[in-house]
């Protein structure tokens, strides 16, 4: 597509977006609800539409950790987030070695752990990755622990925060003040990301854990655990963010549902596994079982009984 032909598309998303808000806002509930859609599909299609475009307006790494730092204190600004302790110090642990995979390793990481049942995790642009205490009862294994923040990390690192952030920014003109770009990327994440994405996620995460010497098949056994099925290592529901989120405007609450199904995430993983089966067949790969329960890491305690090797996928 040409470069005139995309403004163009984006122009006419943007009227779109406009007139749809301006309608949703003086109709019924139903009507504003319909705009969380419009907002999120609106996003999508001018990324696709004008995609080029993001690499001439894309935030610089140290921009983008700067705005991570800014949606991080909108985050903590209503939620009980842990400090310090042998769990922190842990997590910190498996999140520095599942990093170190990265592809774009000016973006520093940081993990914090969540004072809620629900069992959740998700991702800010910048690296700023939340977890759950509900999401560390229920993971088995450092290595589904190490696939889950391989999954909120590839979040950040494939640019699905940040670029879902500029689309709507241009989409809703928002002002380009470090603020209100913090505003409007806490609204993204209570909203999450297109099923693609998260397919995308699940596969790279998967990735993540095994260069990081986890077994990356204990991601299919922790997605099959799931609440619900097809329940997403992502966005916050109700418990804890929806609580803080008086402040957003009221359609913007009720932020999207994209999980995809069970088996569709299943499939993701072991599409990314095969296609790399260096990263794992013949190589002995680390569970941690044991490790997870006494919040001691791979790096600082390894269990010889911890080691598996696998010659092919499991069934």
């Amino acid at each position: 597509m040409k470069p005139y032909a995309r403004l163009a598309v984006v122009a006419l998303i943007a009227c779109a977006l406009a007139a749809g808000a301006f309608l949703a806002s003086r109709g019924r509930e139903r009507d504003r609800r319909d705009l969380d859609a419009l907002v999120t599909v609106g996003g999508d299609l001018a990324h696709d539409a004008f995609h080029p475009a993001l690499d001439l307006t894309r935030l610089s790494d140290h921009e983008e950790a700067a705005l991570g730092r800014e949606i991080d204190a909108c985050v903590r600004g209503g939620l009980t987030v842990g400090t310090g302790g042998a769990t922190q110090i842990y997590l910190d642990a498996v999140l520095r070695r599942v990093a170190a995979g990265v592809e774009r390793p000016g973006i520093p990481y940081t993990v914090a752990l969540v004072r809620s049942s629900q069992v959740n995790a998700w991702a800010v642009a910048g690296g700023r990755l939340y977890l759950t205490d509900g999401m560390l009862r229920f993971l088995r294994s450092e290595a589904e622990l190490a696939a889950v923040l391989g999954h909120e990390i590839s979040h950040v690192d494939l640019r699905h925060c940040v670029e879902r952030l500029q689309m709507e920014r241009a989409a809703r003109r928002v002002d380009p003040g470090l603020a209100a770009l913090a505003r409007l990327g806490y609204e993204i994440m209570l909203r999450g990301f297109s099923e693609e994405q998260e397919l995308q996620a699940d596969g790279n995460g998967a990735l993540l854990a095994a260069r990081a010497a986890y077994d990356p098949w204990q991601a299919i056994e922790m997605y099959r655990r799931l609440p619900g099925g097809a329940g997403a290592v992502r966005r916050p529901t109700r418990d804890p963010v929806i609580e803080v989120a008086a402040a957003i405007p009221e359609a913007l609450q009720r932020y999207l549902e994209t999980h995809p199904p069970v088996e569709e995430r299943l499939e993701a993983v072991r599409r990314a596994l095969a296609g790399h089966p260096a990263d794992w067949r013949g190589a002995r790969r680390y569970v941690g079982r044991s490790n997870l329960a006494a919040r001691q890491t791979l790096e600082g305690a390894p269990r010889d009984e911890e080691w598996i090797t696998r010659d092919a996928a499991p069934p």
